[in-house]
């Protein structure tokens, strides 16, 4: 295996195989990996399945609320473990940013490279030719209930929940094939391999190695034991908490958390896991009264956005949605269908830290009154929808549903949980703003030849998964690392 190379990416998920890919047109790439690769290609059971092997997770849990909090491990990261939900957010989520070279205009060329869409391939703000099937699947029975009370409630059809500005009712964007979840382990990983791409499973990066201010390459623990990898360039890919933990490890954040681990300063950035950022959702749970309304089809169905009311601009956009939850939960009965009310543009902020016990993690979840105010809203109007599909005998609401609670703001704060969209811990922005980690370049301040291309850079979440928009940030780091 290789002990020296160009560029070294560290994660071999969403943005880390895009990354290798297209570094890889300029010289030698060696990624390492902490978890497993169980193929290429990758096993049925990795396209189909939803709970997949132990070793494809790590395991987090929420310090305030005691709730788990699983991330995807292994090739294809997020990507492998997700529910293939492929949206990539609203032009204002980018102008939002705010950060030179990363508007809409600018990141819409990176969404285009990522894709190959099946139903719209020749519309300018699409792709036809790249690695990421997105289609979008015919809706059942259920879906098709949910849309007939969307549409009487005045939301208007959407045919492409990724065309800019869509709001509205209609199936949802996916990243399949044949039916499979067709994330960076299936689409990218052989693409990256014929380039030459050293990719190394079971190898985690210990910490970066600096000569002066240059990072000069990684010290990982794999298969055969600790190595160094010296490397031209170094670009961290390991995700919203394995990026802020491996930049802390080697002596790049605030002054009294670098203390707490021993870890000689390099670049002193308070904020290193700050801005902890993740959509918040609670789960309405129902049975469908036939299962023949419902298909093993997790999160391919029905979708509804739209905004709030607000102050104009704010964009307050919310999603309801159905899935069926024993593909996530075996021990759920076939009828169980759990029914999202998701805010996607939260206020709150939460932190994520390392100390020598391990990670310490808040994710914030409702923390802003108004965010637990909308939620309360969103949760209000699920309720609704689901109390007309009982009424026509579609589903049925449990006697003690939670959603019934007079003080649903209380209520929704006890319910809620995580979308797994986490992110903003490396933020990206102005170099001379307090608590930018990253420059427009991708660049970790006060050192060279090191950058940051996950999720974890985003300075605030775009109202969507976070599954397409990281594959972007991995994808246009050729273009912008210096």
């Amino acid at each position: 295996m290789p002990t020296s190379t160009d560029t070294l990416v560290i994660g071999a998920g969403a943005a880390g195989l895009f990354a290798a890919l297209r570094w890889a047109e300029r010289g030698p790439v060696t990624v390492v990996e902490a978890g497993p690769d169980a193929g290429d290609p990758p096993p049925r059971w990795a396209l189909h399945d939803y709970a997949l092997p132990d070793a494809h997770y790590y395991r987090y849990t929420d310090d305030r609320t005691g709730k788990p909090i699983p991330q995807g491990r292994g090739l294809g990261g997020g990507s492998t473990v997700n529910s293939a939900a492929a949206l990539r957010g609203q032009p204002w989520c980018y102008d939002g940013w705010q950060v030179p070279g990363w508007g809409w205009a600018d990141v819409l060329t990176g969404f285009r490279g990522i894709e190959a869409d099946q139903q719209f391939p020749g519309a300018s703000y699409h792709g036809a030719d790249g690695l990421i099937p997105i289609t979008r699947l015919d809706p059942g029975p259920l879906d098709e209930a949910v849309f007939g009370w969307c549409r009487d409630a005045g939301h208007p059809a959407v045919e492409d929940h990724n065309a800019p500005g869509a709001l509205g009712y209609g199936a949802w964007t996916t990243n399949r094939r044949d039916g499979g979840r067709w994330g960076t382990w299936a689409g990218v990983v052989p693409a990256a391999r014929r380039a030459g791409v050293a990719i190394r499973p079971d190898t985690a990066a210990d910490r970066l190695v600096f000569a002066g201010e240059r990072c000069v390459g990684a010290d990982v623990t794999g298969p055969d034991g600790p190595e160094r990898i010296t490397a031209g360039r170094v670009i961290v890919c390991a995700g919203a908490y394995g990026s802020p933990a491996l930049l802390l490890r080697s002596g790049i954040g605030a002054e009294d958390a670098l203390a707490a681990l021993g870890a000689e300063p390099v670049s002193v950035l308070p904020g290193v896991g700050a801005n902890l950022a993740d959509h918040p959702w609670c789960l309405l749970d129902v049975d469908v009264t036939d299962p023949a309304l419902i298909e093993a089809r997790p999160v391919s169905g029905a979708l509804l956005r739209y905004e709030l009311p607000g102050e104009p601009g704010e964009h307050r956009e919310a999603e309801i949605f159905p899935w069926q939850t024993r593909p996530y939960d075996l021990t759920s009965p076939p009828t169980r269908v759990s029914f999202t009310a998701a805010l996607m543009a939260p206020r709150s902020r939460g932190r994520f830290g390392l100390g020598p016990g391990g990670p310490r993690l808040d994710v914030g979840h409702l923390t802003e009154d108004a965010d637990a105010a909308n939620m309360a809203e969103i949760v209000a109007t699920t309720g609704e929808l689901l109390e007309k599909l009982a009424a026509d005998g579609v589903l049925t609401i449990p006697d003690d549903a939670w959603w019934r609670a007079d003080d649903l703001v209380a209520a929704a704060r006890a319910a809620v949980s995580s979308y797994h969209h986490h992110s903003g811990t490396c933020r990206m922005g102005d170099p001379a703003a307090g608590g930018t980690v990253v420059g427009p370049d991708l660049g970790v301040l006060g050192v060279r030849d090191l950058a940051v291309a996950d999720s974890s850079v985003m300075p605030s979440l775009p109202r969507a998964n976070t599954n397409l928009a990281s594959m972007m940030i991995g994808y246009r780091s050729a273009d912008v690392i210096r």
